[in-house]
């Protein structure tokens, strides 16, 4: 039997619509999934902001985010980690005429690595403001590692700036500072008349992008766990995008924590550059596969026997083929010249990492995007890496972040 996906079965939100007896109030949107929307809405009765996330009914049934918020908020209050992982502050069901809806509210928060990257002509933080991000990041991971969890979609559209700017205010002092939500028709294809289960019009997200050269402050949140998971259950698939997705996903081997500390590589070289580690124009899992070889050197024998297509990219005797219809050969540098040209200066006298910081910076991203998931390393002998040791507890504090360590 073929077993067919049904499209997402949307809420239709509104401005304005208020919900849990007028408790919270929807006044803008911030974002949207292939599972939900997110928008912003007032919390009345604690007089704050809130980022309300709306799952289509579809996901609501079996989904399992808040249940993993729940166990996340239950963890080690005295966690250092604890402080940049979003938190679930609410959760309810709507009913509506596309079926029964799970909403989920956490902190509003601003826009994500990805987006403040994207704002920016540069895309680089400043050198402190990217060293304070990573260790954030490897602080948070651990405290949802010793939670059990596995978050499964770590990537820099799911880190989040804590501080948007959002204090208390009248939604038309909101409106002054953002932007007012425009509304644009909804029209259906064959020109008749929209039923209940459409929205009156669609409104795109607000506009609450910081270019990267320009934060200041650099605390972050870790956000979305539509895609996380308990370390005891058996998952061999995600919905993560390919170009941080672990190399034991693309040969079909059980997944857990050492996934999300490849992810977390991938996606540290990414504060730390202004590019990604992995690159492509819609790649497929091939492309990635012959560039993590490129840059990390020869998979496992198992993996490589498993491969099927490596014959588009290797002779029989495993060098690079000069030419194919595929890619050109080689395919990109190895790990230390992508952290050669990472774009912190021209050469090793401008360079805004010391010899010594980059040796230490690069003995860390290979720990972490080691091949065999075993011999990945593991959160907590990340934070007691060298380079977070002299260099990422020291940015933090010199941006104003006062962690707490073990």
């Amino acid at each position: 039997m073929t077993r067919t996906r049904l499209p997402p079965s949307y809420h239709p939100t509104h401005i304005g619509d208020q919900y849990l007896h007028g408790r919270y109030e929807v006044v803008h949107k911030l974002g949207f999934g292939s599972h939900s929307t997110v928008w912003l809405a007032k919390d009345y009765q604690q007089t704050r902001y809130v980022a309300l996330k709306v799952l289509d009914a579809a996901s609501s049934e079996n989904h399992s985010e808040s249940k993993i918020l729940r166990h996340l908020r239950s963890g080690k209050v005295d966690h250092p980690g604890r402080a940049y992982v979003s938190s679930l502050l609410d959760e309810f069901t709507i009913d509506g005429p596309n079926g029964r809806h799970l909403c989920i509210v956490s902190e509003a928060a601003g826009c994500s690595i990805a987006q403040s990257k994207d704002a920016s002509l540069t895309w680089m933080f400043p050198v402190n403001v990217a060293r304070a991000i990573t260790a954030q990041l490897l602080m948070g991971l651990d405290y949802i590692h010793s939670s059990g969890v596995v978050h499964g979609d770590l990537h820099s559209n799911n880190i989040l700036f804590r501080a948007p700017s959002l204090k208390w205010s009248t939604t038309e002092e909101l409106y002054h500072s953002l932007g007012e939500p425009r509304r644009f028709p909804v029209e259906r294809l064959d020109k008749r008349s929209n039923g209940p289960e459409a929205p009156k019009y669609c409104v795109p997200p607000a506009m609450i992008f910081q270019s990267s050269e320009n934060v200041t402050d650099a605390r972050v949140l870790i956000s979305d766990f539509g895609e996380a998971f308990f370390e005891n259950e058996e998952r061999k698939d995600l919905c993560t995008p390919i170009l941080i997705l672990a190399p034991e996903l693309f040969f079909h081997e059980r997944l857990g924590r050492a996934i999300d500390v490849w992810s977390l590589g991938c996606t540290l070289y990414e504060v730390l550059d202004e590019r990604t580690l992995f690159e492509g124009f819609m790649p497929d899992q091939d492309h990635m596969i012959a560039e993590m070889i490129s840059a990390l050197g020869d998979l496992p024998q198992r993996w490589w026997d498993q491969w099927q297509l490596k014959t588009d990219f290797f002779l029989e005797d495993g060098s690079w083929k000069k030419d194919t219809h595929r890619i050109r050969a080689p395919y990109s540098p190895p790990l230390t010249e992508r952290l050669r040209i990472m774009g912190r200066g021209r050469d090793a006298a401008t360079c805004e990492f010391s010899p010594r910081e980059m040796a230490a910076l690069e003995g860390l991203l290979r720990a972490m995007l080691t091949y065999e998931p075993a011999e990945r390393i593991g959160t907590k002998a990340a934070l007691k890496s060298e380079w977070m040791e002299k260099w990422g507890r020291q940015a933090m504090s010199e941006t104003g972040i006062s962690p707490m360590f073990d």
